[in-house]
C-alpha cells in the first residue's frame, strides 16, 4: 500500500472515488476485482460487497470498510459523502463507463469532477518493496524459461514449448501469466506472434518474450535462442539487435529524455540497414501493469528518474526470414541503472541451455 495525498487537488475536488483496479490495489492493498475506494481528507474507505468483507479486513486494515449488500453501493456512497460533507467528488474518467457516470450523476447530490491521471503519476517511482516484487517476478520468468527449454526436442511445436514455460512459471510461484510469445523461423518476424503449431526446426532463431505476475507486479524479458548454427544473415541480424540493446541500456540514467534513448537506438539500427525493420517503441514502464508510464518511444515526453522501472527491447523483423529481440527490465538508479533480469543476452543454443539446466539439477 502506498500513501496518497488529496492536498494538491483541493482546488479541484474534495474527495476522490477510485475505481481503477490497479489504483485500488496500489493505494489500499485490496486485490478484489469489485468495490470502490473512497479517498477523503479523513482517510480511506472501501465500499464493497459482503463477499469481500474478510478480504478487506486482511488486506486493507488501514481502511474503513462499508458493506454495500443491503443499501446498494450508490446509496452507501451518498451516505459516506454526506458524513464527510463532501461537495465535489472526483472520479476516474478512464475507469468508468458512460453508463456508470450517468448512474453517479442521477444518484448523487454532489458535483462530479472528471479526473485524468491523478493516481498514475505516483506510480512512476517504484518503492523498494515494489522493486523487490518486480525482481522476484523476473527471477520466476527467467527460471521458467531455462527450465522449460530443458524439455526442448526437435519435432516440438511453438505451442508445446510455450506450455512447458508456463508450467514452470506457475510451479515457481507466478500467480498468473501476463503474456507469452514463442516464435521461430520465419515467424520470428512477428513482433507479437503467439505460439502456433509450427514445428521448431534446426538452425533457426527462436524468440521468447515472457511476462508473469507475482503478487500483483509484472515481469518482462525477451531472449532469442538458436537451434544450431544459423545463416550469416540471421547471425548479423541478431548481432545488430544485441548491440542496439546494449547501447540503449548503457544510456539509461536519471535526467535522460526517454525519446533520446529511443532515437539513439533507432538511429544505430538504421545505420546498419535495419531502420524500417524496427517497428515498435524501444521500451515501457513495468509495475502493477505490464505496460505503464514511462514510454521509451519517439514521441515520449518523459524524462527518466530514479526509481522508475523500464524495459529496453529493440528488435529487428524481416518478413520471410525471421527476427530477433533482446529485452531487459531495469530500474533507474542514481548512477545509471540496474538490470532486474539476469539471463545471458548473447545468442545461446537451446541444447546448451538444456545441458546447463540438467547439470545444475544433478
Amino acid at each position: 500500500m502506498q500513501t496518497f495525498s488529496l492536498a494538491p487537488y483541493q482546488q479541484e475536488f474534495d474527495a476522490l472515488l477510485v475505481s481503477d483496479t490497479h489504483h485500488k490495489r496500489y493505494l489500499s492493498g485490496f486485490t478484489g476485482s469489485g468495490g470502490y475506494l473512497l479517498l477523503t481528507p479523513s482517510g480511506s474507505e472501501l465500499l464493497v460487497a459482503g463477499k469481500y468483507w474478510q478480504q478487506v479486513a486482511e488486506q486493507s486494515p488501514q481502511c474503513q470498510r462499508f458493506c454495500t449488500d443491503q443499501d446498494g453501493w450508490l446509496n452507501v456512497l451518498q451516505q459516506r459523502l454526506d458524513v464527510h460533507s463532501i461537495e465535489r467528488l472526483g472520479f476516474e474518467a478512464h475507469a468508468l463507463s458512460y453508463q456508470q457516470v450517468m448512474q453517479l450523476t442521477q444518484a448523487l447530490s454532489q458535483q462530479l469532477v472528471a479526473t485524468d491521471h491523478v493516481v498514475t503519476p505516483s506510480r512512476r517511482w517504484k518503492s523498494a518493496p515494489e522493486i523487490a516484487l518486480i525482481r522476484k517476478a523476473c527471477e520466476i520468468t527467467e527460471a521458467a524459461i531455462e527450465q522449460g527449454l530443458a524439455h526442448f526436442r526437435f519435432g516440438m511445436s511453438e505451442r508445446e514449448l510455450a506450455a512447458h514455460l508456463e508450467f514452470y512459471a506457475r510451479m515457481l510461484g507466478a500467480e498468473s501469466i501476463d503474456f507469452l510469445i514463442v516464435v521461430s523461423g520465419e515467424r520470428g518476424a512477428l513482433p507479437h506472434g503467439r505460439p502456433s503449431e509450427r514445428i521448431i526446426g534446426r538452425n533457426e532463431l527462436v524468440t521468447i518474450d515472457f511476462g508473469v505476475v507475482y503478487q500483483g507486479y509484472h515481469s518482462d524479458v525477451t531472449r532469442t535462442f538458436c537451434t544450431g548454427e544459423v545463416a550469416p544473415q540471421l547471425q548479423q541480424l541478431f548481432d545488430a539487435v544485441y548491440c542496439a540493446q546494449k547501447l540503449g541500456v548503457e544510456m539509461l540514467a536519471p535526467g535522460i529524455a526517454a525519446n533520446r534513448v529511443d532515437h539513439t537506438v533507432r538511429e544505430y539500427l538504421g545505420s546498419l540497414g535495419y531502420g524500417e525493420a524496427f517497428c515498435h517503441g524501444l521500451g515501457h514502464g513495468v509495475g502493477l501493469q505490464g505496460h505503464e508510464y514511462p514510454l521509451l518511444t519517439p514521441d515520449s515526453l518523459a524524462t527518466l528518474e530514479v526509481g522508475m522501472v523500464v524495459t529496453v527491447e529493440p528488435g529487428v523483423y524481416l518478413s520471410g526470414l525471421g527476427g530477433a529481440r533482446v529485452e531487459d527490465t531495469l530500474v533507474i538508479t542514481p548512477s545509471g541503472c540496474e538490470s532486474l533480469t539476469k539471463l545471458p543476452r548473447q545468442l545461446r543454443n537451446i541444447f546448451e541451455v538444456a545441458d546447463m539446466v540438467k547439470n545444475r539439477q544433478e
